[in-house]
């Protein structure tokens, strides 16, 4: 620790102070001698009474790791989708963690965060699990800056300076109509108690766990529409994946399925004694079935009916491929799918989109009369 005064320029009567303090230098330029001795004097106490500790009232900052997962526990569990807590918690402990998780959040600096971004990137994951890991990161040092252990957030902005390669689009291979017809008729012979699931999955494209947590409450039976407002997943019912409640339209086959399975139901419920039927639509012993089960149960559809392998979200896959190849509009399929904006949708499935009849391309044309009408022609007087 030193401060200093000097004269600078020599004999010009404009005298500096200057520090050098833990490595950092700063220079004051005060002018006249006296008061810069006294400036000197306060600087040099005012550090001494710090380093002893005095003056210290701005908290010690934690390192990474700890204040990362009292940002988890306390913001993310308690306000976020659950998948949504797991995802960050997973993407920190195994890229993050190792890297900055033992420096303290005060040293964090940006090229610290660049460096766990390309390595995340140097494994061959995507932009999209990058930008996930950016998410991650960034939440705790907003939160820093907050309680003001930092001065500004170093992750602001760095995923886009690093221009990383992105898909545009999503590649997509849904069922076709003869497929679907295979598997639900596989599914009526060997797991007919998940039919009226299954329809409901290609008939809608809802995802599964807002199908998990559909309740009879939901069916407008006159309107034949579905509202969804609700999903399900690992135990818990939360909003929607967008946070926006919708309305999904019914075709009229799901329509009396979906009825039949109500009257069944209460046919159920008047044996039982109890005359109660289970709020939720799909469930096993009145609770919402597990999406891993119905994960399982499909896989085993799908091998009776002779059909390749492919994930449960298929049938939202399908379901929109089908609407647009027929000609629906984007702006019809974006609603019902829920997506939220137009480009989603466009970016997944625009490829199904028809290409239209190259005729129309003549629309762009002026179209010109054939003859044109002449101005009467008068004789001068």
């Amino acid at each position: 620790m030193a401060v200093l005064v000097r004269e600078r320029p020599k004999n010009s009567g404009v005298y500096w102070v200057f520090s050098n303090h833990k490595g950092k230098r700063k220079a004051k330029k005060i002018g006249d001698k006296k008061l810069a001795y006294e400036a000197a004097k306060r600087i040099n106490a005012k550090l001494t009474l710090n380093e002893l500790g005095i003056l210290s009232d701005k908290p010690q900052a934690p390192v990474f790791k700890k204040y990362a997962d009292n940002w988890l526990e306390t913001y993310v569990k308690p306000l976020r989708r659950i998948s949504t807590y797991e995802r960050y918690r997973d993407m920190l402990a195994r890229h993050v963690y190792p890297v900055i998780g033992s420096m303290k959040v005060d040293e964090l600096k940006r090229s610290d965060v660049k460096k766990v971004l390309l390595q995340i990137h140097a494994k061959g994951l995507s932009k999209s699990t990058v930008c996930i890991a950016s998410n991650a990161i960034c939440g705790p040092l907003s939160n820093a800056v907050d309680e003001e252990l930092l001065p500004a957030n170093p992750v602001i902005n760095v995923t886009r300076r690093l221009q990383l390669d992105r898909k545009k689009r999503i590649d997509v291979v849904p069922m076709t109509r003869q497929e679907i017809e295979k598997l639900l008729s596989a599914c009526r012979a060997h797991y007919s108690g998940y039919y009226p699931f299954f329809l409901c999955a290609f008939r809608t494209g809802m995802r599964l766990g807002e199908l998990l947590a559909l309740q009879w409450g939901d069916i407008d039976w006159n309107g034949r529409f579905i509202n969804v407002q609700r999903s399900y997943k690992r135990g818990r019912l939360t909003g929607t994946k967008t946070g926006k409640k919708r309305r999904v339209d019914m075709s009229r086959q799901l329509t009396e399925e979906l009825q039949s399975l109500l009257t069944q139901r209460k046919r159920e419920a008047l044996q039982d004694g109890t005359g109660q039927v289970a709020e939720v639509i799909f469930h096993k012993n009145g609770e919402p079935m597990a999406q891993n089960s119905v994960r399982y149960v499909f896989k085993k559809i799908l091998r009776k009916a002779g059909l390749r392998d492919m994930r449960l979200h298929g049938t939202r896959h399908s379901y929109a491929s089908i609407l647009l190849s027929q000609g629906v509009s984007p702006v019809y399929v974006k609603e019902q799918l829920g997506h939220s904006s137009i480009q989603i949708t466009v970016d997944c499935y625009g490829h199904f989109m028809p290409s239209g009849d190259q005729t129309t391309i003549n629309r762009l044309d002026t179209q010109l009369p054939a003859t044109y009408p002449q101005p009467l022609q008068t004789k001068e007087a």
